[in-house]
């Protein structure tokens, strides 16, 4: 059955978009979910869909998804013997976007389970299927510290890594790539960079980590504005710990989407690597400079010490620092990202995509900051009145 997939990860970011596209084109999607915080599978699934399309699933789409109730770190997912001869006479492709996306796992046993151990345990399930094809996504900081140009091709070529998701990432992509290769699995990678929400998407999902801090700042810096703020003279400048000659790479999630089922469900192009990049990002302070008129602070600058503390931080630089740090590492390189894969299955078209984040720091500062949301972005702060001290602070 051609135009049956089955979806791990569906309930996270890039899984509930993949799922969305797929549904919206007809495809029947088996979808695995396990039970998590005392919701059921199909509940938590139905949840995170929602949450990407805006409303609840219509319909047809509903008709076309099937919840698999599994575990990626349990052998053979967890399936019913029954349920994996399904899987393998109906399945023809898989697209394997579940994993921990935390950089800093607390249980390394248990990040490796999900990391190592999960895909092998889909081809377990599901390798029985002839014809299998196997999407993995990964992500294009596998190429790990550098400054020159990352290869689609390229796997281990020494390089050092920030943490331990880019690792195990690594890691692996190169123990699929033996199983797959050993048992005639047809295996496709991709590799985005930094995934954003999109903000021309006429139901922004905001709901990824990344989104979040982001969107975040920017409410921060609208609430400035609108207060003390509005005399110019006191607009304060603002600095991002990072370099200004670097860049950071970001990309919407619907280029992702598109070029994902460009590759996986046309089946053109099978069998490769795919960057899903920005081909060419503009350089750190480029951004600082447009996002200054964006969210009207006087300036933005880089301070370009990774360990230094800085000196008379005020409030807004301390959030900024809190929101970001995360991230901090990525402010500092530049990687070159070549995706000449991804252009020739486009066809050489390319987006202007790094000005969605331009474009999404511009919604999220016009969203409404509520009193919860700004507790959220003072850490420790507790009850009202601490929070009006903080906020004294930030407009000293």
């Amino acid at each position: 059955m051609a135009d049956t997939v089955f979806v791990t990860g569906a309930t996270g970011f890039i899984g509930r978009h993949l799922v969305l596209e797929l549904l919206s084109h007809g495809y029947r999607v088996f979808a695995l979910a396990r039970a998590s915080n005392g919701w059921p599978p199909a509940e938590r699934l139905m949840r995170a869909l929602q949450a990407a399309h805006g409303s609840p699933l219509p319909g047809p789409s509903r008709a076309l998804l099937e919840v698999v109730e599994g575990d990626l770190v349990t052998p053979s997912l967890g399936l019913h013997r029954l349920v994996q001869e399904r899987l393998a006479a109906e399945v023809p492709q898989v697209i394997h976007c579940g994993g921990d996306i935390r950089f800093y796992p607390r249980d390394r046993h248990a990040f490796r389970a999900v990391h190592i151990d999960g895909p092998l345990n889909i081809l377990r399930a599901v390798g029985p299927a002839r014809g299998l094809r196997f999407h993995h996504v990964s992500t294009a900081y596998v190429a790990g510290r550098r400054d020159g140009t990352a290869y689609e091709d390229e796997l281990d070529v020494g390089q050092a890594f920030r943490n331990p998701y880019e690792r195990i990432k690594l890691e692996a992509e190169q123990t699929i790539m033996t199983v797959c290769e050993a048992r005639g699995i047809e295996l496709t990678i991709f590799r985005p960079s930094i995934v954003m929400a999109d903000p021309r998407a006429p139901t922004a999902d905001w709901s990824d980590p990344i989104s979040a801090h982001f969107a975040a700042f920017a409410r921060l810096c609208r609430l400035y504005r609108r207060t003390i703020g509005r005399i110019r003279a006191l607009r304060p400048s603002l600095r991002i710990r990072g370099s200004g000659k670097s860049v950071l790479n970001i990309v919407p999630i619907t280029y992702v989407v598109e070029a994902m089922l460009a590759v996986a469900v046309n089946g053109r192009q099978p069998g490769r690597t795919f960057h899903l990049v920005d081909p060419a990002p503009p350089r750190n302070q480029e951004l600082l400079d447009q996002i200054t008129a964006i969210l009207g602070l006087s300036g933005l600058e880089a301070f370009e010490d990774r360990r230094r503390q800085m000196e008379g931080m005020r409030l807004l630089e301390r959030v900024a620092e809190n929101l970001l740090r995360p991230y901090q590492d990525y402010f500092f390189e530049s990687p070159i990202f070549d995706d000449r894969n991804t252009r020739h299955l486009l066809d050489g078209r390319v987006e202007p995509r790094s000005a969605v984040a331009l474009e999404f720091l511009a919604r999220a500062a016009a969203a409404p900051l509520t009193m919860k949301s700004l507790l959220d972005l003072l850490p420790g702060a507790k009850g009202e009145a601490r929070m009006v001290d903080r906020m004294k602070a930030l407009f000293s």
